[in-house]
């Protein structure tokens, strides 16, 4: 059970700030750049997901892409993070739904199993 614990607040914290720097606000739209956090593209195994991103960050185990969501959606970023971590089901995500620039814009941290 520790591990457990120990595995979420790692995820937490990194996903905290992943989105402390995609907030930032500095960003014209939708293409990222190094004040949203910018694209890492080791982060991304999924060539549907290049480009389509607003930006990808790791911290730790934890791995958080963030996005607009009338620009892709959550299940084909869900199908990128199993992708990442190796198959069908092996992410375990955390989704926290927002808004940026008046849009819907949510972020999605996960570790792989």
């Amino acid at each position: 059970m520790t591990f457990t614990k120990t595995l979420m607040i790692l995820t937490t914290a990194g996903f905290l700030a992943a989105c402390e720097e995609g907030m930032d606000g500095g960003m014209a739209s939708g293409g990222g750049s190094a004040a949203s956090g910018a694209n890492d593209a080791s982060l991304i195994r999924d060539s549907g997901l290049v480009g389509k991103l607003d930006s990808s960050a790791a911290s730790g185990n934890a791995v958080v892409y963030a996005y607009y969501t009338d620009v892709i959606g959550d299940g084909r970023v869900l199908n990128g993070a199993d992708v990442y971590c190796g198959g069908p089901g092996q992410a375990v995500i955390q989704l926290t739904r927002g808004e940026k620039g008046g849009r819907s814009y949510n972020s999605m941290a996960f570790t792989c199993r």
